[in-house]
C-alpha cells in the first residue's frame, strides 16, 4: 500500500520510509533508494554511525549530502538523517546500505533574544526565513569552536538541522556557520507549502517567491500550483521580504508500507494515543511498549517511536522518550559499568542521584573533543553536564556531558512549595534563604512566597549552586 501525503516542513530525513514523487526530490535523491530497516533521528556518535541507539555499519554504505553524493565525513553530531539498511536480532547494531542528510532551513538570523548571549543564558531564540527556531546551550550541537551557542549572532548565514514543535518551532540539534551572508547573492533555502491566491503571486513563510523563467522547476510534474508542498533555493533580498527563486524541487511525498520502521521527533496534533503526528506522520500508540512505562503522551514530547507503516500510519510497536526536561550538574560517582549506571550529588549531605544510560545516550567529553562514548569512559569525580526525564526515583539520561568543574545545577518538577526557606527538585532540599527568584524570562521575583505561587501552574524549575553544600544561588522557573 502507498499512500500520498502533503507535508509541510518535513525534511527529507524526517520521511523515512518515503519516496518523493519527483525525480530529483530530496526524498530519494541522487540515485539513493532503501527498504527494508529505516531509521531517521539526530546523529549521536560516530565509529560507524549511531542514529537512535543502533550503531550501524558502513563500510559499503552510499551518503547523499543535500541532493550529492558524499562520504561518512561530511556528517556530523546533531544532523537528523534517514538511514536504510538492515537490523541485527540484538536491536542495537545494524547495516546501513545508505543514510541521507538534508538540512531543514538554511538563511540569516534575525531578531536574536537574548542580545548579548550571557555566560547564564540557557536557550535562546530567533527567526531565519520567517520560522522560529530555538537553541539550547546543552543539546545543540554546533559546527566549530569559533562558532557557538555563545558567538551566534544577527546576520550569521546558517544552515539548520532540526525537528519542529507542536507550535512550529523549529528546535535545532545541530547549526552550522555557512558563508557570510550577502542580499541578493547568498543561496537560502526554505521548505513550506507554495501559497498563491492568483497562481501568479507565490509566498512561502508569508516571504514572497520570485519566479522567473530561469527559476528551475524540472522537479514538480504538475508545475508550480497553490498549496503544494516545496523546497525553494534562491537568494534573498536586503529588507527580508522577497526570495528570488533559482530551484524547486517537491516535497510531497508518498509514503511506502513498511515492516520496520522508526523515527525520532517531538508530538503534535495530539488527539489521544490512537492519533497524534510526529514529522507529519500519523502514529497509532495504542498498543505501543512506552518507555518509561506509565509516561503520559501529549504535544512536544519529544520521543522515538518504532514500528510499521499500514496505509500510511505508523502502528508503533515501542515508543520511548527522547531529549527531557531534567538537567543536573554535579561531580561523578559509584559507576557501575554493568548496570549501566552512576550516581551524582548535588548535596553531599543528602541521598545521590542515580543516573541510567542506554544505548540512545549521547556522550561526549567537551575537554577533549572526543564523541560516541560510553559509561566506560567516565571516573569517578568527572563533572557532567546531565539532560534527561525522571524514571522511577532515578533520571534516564539522553545526554551526558564531562565539562569543566562549575556550578551545581538541578532542573526537574518542584515536589514542595511551602514558605519555609527550602525548596526541593528532585529529591534535592536546597537552603534558598539568600536566594535571588526569577521567572522564565529572567524578570526577578521579590519572594519565595510569590515564586511558590507562579510554580503552581509552572512548575519545572532549576536551582543553581555555588557548591555542593545545598545553599542555591538562583532559583528559576523555565
Amino acid at each position: 500500500m502507498i499512500k500520498s501525503i502533503k507535508t509541510t516542513a518535513l525534511t527529507a530525513a524526517m520521511a523515512l520510509g518515503l519516496t518523493a514523487c519527483g525525480g530529483s526530490g530530496s526524498g530519494n535523491t541522487a540515485g539513493i533508494g532503501g527498504s527494508g530497516y529505516i531509521s531517521s533521528g539526530t546523529i549521536t556518535g560516530f565509529g560507524s554511525v549511531f542514529v537512535n541507539g543502533v550503531e550501524f555499519e558502513t563500510v559499503s554504505s552510499a551518503f547523499d549530502i543535500e541532493g550529492t553524493p558524499g562520504t561518512q565525513s561530511n556528517l556530523a553530531i546533531g544532523m537528523v538523517v534517514r538511514v536504510n539498511g538492515t537490523i541485527n536480532p540484538d536491536g542495537i547494531t545494524g547495516t546501513a546500505t545508505s543514510i541521507i542528510f538534508d538540512d531543514e532551513l538554511q538563511g540569516p538570523v534575525s531578531g536574536l533574544t537574548p542580545t548579548p548571549i550571557l555566560p547564564t543564558t540557557t536557550s535562546a531564540t530567533f527567526t531565519v526565513l520567517g520560522t522560529t527556531v530555538k537553541i539550547d546551550r546543552s543539546s545543540t550541537s554546533f559546527d566549530g569552536t569559533t562558532f557557538n551557542f555563545d558567538t551566534i549572532a544577527n546576520n550569521d548565514n546558517i544552515e539548520i538541522s532540526g525537528f519542529f514543535n507542536a507550535s512550529g518551532t523549529l528546535l535545532a540539534s545541530r547549526v552550522e556557520l555557512k558563508e557570510p551572508f550577502l542580499a541578493d547573492s547568498s543561496i537560502v533555502e526554505i521548505k513550506g507549502n507554495l501559497l498563491t491566491t492568483d497562481n501568479i503571486n507565490y509566498t512561502i513563510n508569508g516571504l514572497i517567491i520570485s519566479i522567473s523563467g530561469a527559476t528551475n522547476i524540472d522537479d514538480l510534474p504538475n508545475g508550480l500550483s497553490n498549496g503544494i508542498p516545496v523546497q525553494v533555493q534562491g537568494t534573498l533580498n536586503g529588507a527580508h521580504t522577497i526570495i528570488t527563486a533559482k530551484k524547486f524541487e517537491s516535497e510531497e511525498l508518498k509514503l511506502n508500507d513498511s515492516e520496520e520502521f522508526e523515527m525520532e521527533g517531538f508530538i503534535t496534533n495530539y488527539v489521544d494515543n490512537t492519533n497524534f503526528t510526529i514529522n507529519g506522520i500519523t502514529v497509532d500508540a495504542s498498543a505501543a511498549n512506552l518507555s518509561p512505562s506509565g509516561i503520559t503522551l501529549a504535544n512536544d514530547l519529544q520521543v522515538e517511536a518504532e514500528g510499521s507503516i499500514v496505509n500510511g500510519v505508523l502502528k508503533a510497536q515501542k515508543l520511548k522518550l527522547r531529549g527531557g526536561d531534567v538537567k543536573v550538574y554535579a561531580t561523578v560517582s559509584a559507576i557501575d559499568i554493568n548496570a549501566k549506571t552512576f550516581k551524582v550529588s548535588p548535596i553531599l549531605a543528602q541521598p545521590a542521584i542515580t543516573i541510567g544510560l542506554g544505548t540512545e545516550t549521547e556522550m561526549k567529553n567537551e575537554l577533549t573533543g572526543k564523541e560516541s562514548l560510553n559509561i566506560t569512559h567516565l571516573t569517578d569525580g568527572d563533572f557532567v553536564q546531565i539532560e534527561g526525564f525522571e524514571n522511577n526515583g532515578s533520571v534516564f539520561a539522553s545526554q551526558v556531558k564531562i565539562v569543566n568543574p562549575g556550578k551545581i545545577k538541578v532542573q526537574g518538577n518542584i515536589t514542595e512549595t511551602n514558605d519555609d526557606g527550602f525548596i526541593t527538585v528532585l529529591g534535592m532540599k536546597f537552603d534558598i534563604a539568600s536566594s535571588t527568584f526569577e521567572d522564565s524570562n529572567n524578570n526577578s521575583i521579590p519572594t519565595e512566597t510569590l515564586f511558590n505561587v507562579a510554580a503552581g501552574t509552572n512548575p519545572l524549575i532549576s536551582v543553581t549552586a555555588a557548591s555542593d553544600v545545598g545553599t542555591a544561588e538562583k532559583v528559576e522557573l523555565e
